[in-house]
């Protein structure tokens, strides 16, 4: 019994994580949202961001993910061709009943 109790609580961790995406990008080269790239006119930096929020520990709406971030970033700053030198990072806060859970995207922006 004991070795079965051993057993279930070393698999139960994985069997809890589940499969799932690693949502950030670090130093990433070139993201393209069209195909066929050819060089472009830079806009400078561009940001974009996907939230969710909680009230007492309960989700509102879907996780925020990394496709999400990227679409803000194209929605908010124009036609987007492509981004360069692109990084992310979880942001968000927490006060107590309240908290804001973000990835946000940062790089150049090409049109």
């Amino acid at each position: 019994m004991q070795v079965y109790r051993a057993a279930l609580v070393a698999i139960l961790p994985l069997a809890m994580g589940g499969c799932a995406s690693y949502q950030y990008a670090k130093g990433v080269k070139l993201i393209s949202f069209e195909d066929g790239i050819a060089a472009g006119q830079a806009v400078g930096p561009v940001t974009g961001e996907n939230c969710q929020a909680s009230v007492m520990g309960y989700p509102l709406g879907e996780a925020p993910t990394l496709d999400k971030a990227f679409a803000d970033a194209r929605k908010s700053n124009g036609t987007l061709r492509y981004m360069n030198n692109v990084y992310s990072e979880n942001t968000g806060f927490n006060a107590y009943f309240y908290a804001k859970r973000c990835i946000s995207v940062k790089g150049t922006g090409y049109k």
